[in-house]
């Protein structure tokens, strides 16, 4: 995984979430006594996982672009300061 924004990811995700779903009913199949519960929990744990990982990312991606924005007004502040000393000088 390179970046969380790229499809290959949400597509390998989604493919996990709806494969954890057949295996939850498929294991009912090969183990007669398995009860799974209504939301299975491989289900959950993926979804919970992939939640957590956009939202790790979309505040990594706040937070630069905080530092961009931080970055650009400090480098205005010493623009408007160097053109303010110019029009003090005479």
């Amino acid at each position: 995984m390179r970046t969380l924004s790229e499809t290959q990811f949400h597509m390998a995700m989604g493919v996990a979430v709806v494969g954890s779903l057949f295996l939850d009913r498929g294991i009912g199949a090969i183990l007669p006594t398995w009860n799974p519960p209504q939301v299975g929990l491989i289900t959950l744990v993926l979804g919970l996982v992939w939640v957590g990982l956009f939202a790790a990312h979309r505040i990594s991606h706040c937070q630069d672009a905080q530092r961009v924005a931080e970055d650009r007004l400090d480098r205005m502040q010493r623009r408007l300061d160097a053109l303010e000393d110019e029009i003090r000088r005479p």
